[in-house]
C-alpha cells in the first residue's frame, strides 16, 4: 500500500519561494495525498498571491488554504488539522524549503509502522545542518538537536496523540522562546509507548541560510531570539547543569568553531540568548520578542 504523505505548510507571505516549493511538490514521483496552507490574516481574507497559486496548482495538487492565529507552531498546527483523515504522514516544510522529485519516493521505505519519525538531512548552501546519529539509533535528549521539523515527517496519529506543536514555542509564538518547537514535540512523542525514531542521512531537503542571507543587525537578533528558545529547552526540559553550561561554551567559542558563519558579536548574541533561555527571563528590558523584526 502506497504511504499517504501529507503537506502542511505555514507561510508569511513568501509567495515565490512557496510557489518554488510548490513546484517541487507538483513535480513528485510520489505525489502526496493533499496539501496545506496556513497563513495570517487579521481580515481572514485569503491573500490574492494565495489565491492565484491555488489556482495555478489546481489540476495538480489538492491545496487547502486555512487562516491561523500568528506563529510557526499555530500555523503547523492549523495546516495539519486541514489536511483530509486519508493523510498518514505529516511533514511540515518551511515556505523556503526545496525537496528533490524523488523525496517522498525515497522516504516511503522508512515512512511505515513501526517507525513514528523519521528524520533526514537538511542542506544549505553553507553545508549540512543537521548531522544526524546512525540509521537504528534510538532517540536521546541529547541527538534529539539533529531532527528539525522541515526535515522531519511525523506519523499523524503520533502527532495528534502528542497534541501538536507547542503554540507558546517557535518563530512568531508570543513569548521570548523563538526557536525549540521541533525538539519539544519530539521529547513529547517520545514518551509514546511505541515511539520510533528513523534517521534517514542518505535523504535531504534544500534550505535557506539560516543566518547568512541577513543584514547583520537582522542576523543578531534573529540568533538572540532562536538561543533563548533552545536555552528555554535545556531548562524546561531538565537538561544537567554541565549540560547547559556545555551549550553556553559552544555559543561562545561559535567565532573559533565556525568562523566562516559566526563573528565575535553573533556568538554574544547567541550566548545572550541562551542565557536568557536557560534563566527564563529577558535582559535588558526587550520585549519585542519576534525572530525578525519585518
Amino acid at each position: 500500500m502506497t504511504t499517504a504523505f501529507g503537506v502542511a505548510i505555514t507561510t508569511v507571505g513568501r509567495w515565490q519561494e512557496l510557489a518554488n516549493l510548490l513546484d517541487d511538490v507538483a513535480a513528485q514521483t510520489l505525489r502526496p495525498r493533499a496539501v496545506a496552507v496556513a497563513f495570517h490574516a487579521d481580515d481572514n481574507e485569503t491573500p490574492p498571491e494565495l489565491a492565484a497559486l491555488v489556482h495555478r496548482f489546481a489540476d495538480t495538487l489538492p491545496i487547502r488554504t486555512v487562516v491561523s492565529p500568528r506563529g510557526v507552531s499555530h500555523g503547523r498546527n492549523t495546516a495539519a488539522a486541514a489536511l483530509p483523515d486519508t493523510v498518514e504522514w505529516l511533514h511540515f516544510p518551511n515556505d523556503t524549503t526545496r525537496i528533490d522529485p524523488d523525496f517522498f519516493e525515497k522516504l516511503a521505505p522508512h515512512c511505515v509502522p513501526p517507525a513514528t519519525v523519521c528524520a533526514v538531512q537538511m542542506v544549505d548552501d553553507e553545508g549540512s545542518r543537521n548531522p544526524l546519529p546512525a540509521p537504528g539509533t534510538a532517540l536521546t535528549r541529547r541527538n534529539v538537536w539533529g531532527a528539525i521539523e522541515p526535515a522531519t515527517l511525523i506519523r499523524r496519529e503520533a502527532f495528534l496523540a502528542a497534541g501538536g506543536f507547542d503554540t507558546a514555542l517557535g518563530s512568531g509564538a508570543d513569548s521570548p522562546w523563538q526557536a525549540g518547537e521541533g525538539t519539544d514535540l519530539l521529547l513529547r512523542m517520545s514518551a509514546q509507548p511505541d515511539f520510533l525514531i528513523q534517521w534517514v542521512p542518505d535523504v535531504v531537503v534544500h534550505a535557506h541560510t539560516e543566518f547568512a542571507h541577513l543584514p547583520a543587525a537582522e542576523r543578531r537578533r534573529k540568533l538572540r531570539r532562536y538561543g533563548r528558545g533552545a536555552g528555554h529547552l535545556l531548562r524546561t526540559w531538565r537538561y544537567p547543569l554541565w549540560y547547559r553550561l556545555a551549550h553556553l561554551l559552544a555559543a561562545a567559542l561559535m567565532p573559533l568553531r565556525n568562523p566562516g558563519k559566526f563573528t565575535v558579536r553573533d556568538s554574544w548574541a547567541l550566548l545572550l540568548g541562551r542565557t536568557e533561555g536557560v534563566l527564563g527571563r529577558t535582559l535588558g528590558g526587550d520585549s519585542d520578542y519576534r525572530a525578525v523584526s519585518r
